[in-house]
């Protein structure tokens, strides 16, 4: 997967669809436009028209259909991207960069913050590897990221994938903080900062 790729895929998409629509790209292929390249086959996207109806809809599933095609990937979407987990995406419509425009069709990228909640509910050793070069490259501070995944646990229905999503906080914290945020820097602190409240 590659910046090129993606660019093709939506470029087709509009080209196929013809009506105006609004992305925001998350998973592996936000983290390639955000820098962080690593292989992956996918792009996940969330996608909502501005029309809405039966023969809007089956316009889309065969547009996405051909794009993928011609791009050479496979994808996974949605109208709603916030039912794709448990843990409480928050306000990342809000939040979301833009990217690009092709045509009529907006591609924005879900927040480098907001994106690290999906990569900290999954949290296999690719997420972890990509939460650490994304949170390097785009310089995100531990308190905002602790308090953006506090206000996500405050704002989720208790489950037991809530449960492990704090239990994944406090280990990153732990074996990746000082890698991040420096030698120096208080593990044990942010950890407890993480902890008050609950």
């Amino acid at each position: 997967m590659n910046k090129r790729q993606i660019d093709l895929f939506f470029k087709t998409l509009d080209q196929e669809l013809g009506f105006k629509a609004t992305v925001i790209v998350t998973g592996a292929s936000a983290g390639s436009l955000m820098g962080h390249v690593r292989p992956s086959f996918d792009i996940d996207f969330e996608i909502r028209l501005v029309k809405k109806n039966a023969q809007v809809r089956a316009r889309l599933e065969s547009a996405v259909d051909k794009a993928a095609k011609v791009a050479g990937v496979a994808v996974n979407f949605s109208e709603n991207m916030g039912g794709w987990s448990r843990v409480n995406y928050l306000d990342y419509r809000k939040t979301a960069v833009s990217y690009k425009i092709f045509g009529k069709v907006k591609v924005k990228l879900m927040a480098p913050e907001y994106w690290t909640i999906g990569k900290m509910a999954r949290f296999l050793e690719l997420d972890i590897q990509d939460m650490v070069k994304i949170i390097r490259k785009k310089k995100l501070k531990p308190e905002r990221l602790i308090r953006i995944w506090k206000k996500a646990i405050r704002s989720s229905d208790l489950s037991l994938e809530l449960g492990q999503f704090r239990d994944h906080i406090v280990y990153f914290l732990k074996y990746h903080g000082k890698k991040l945020w420096g030698r120096k820097t208080d593990i044990s602190a942010l950890v407890r900062r993480f902890k008050k409240e609950f």
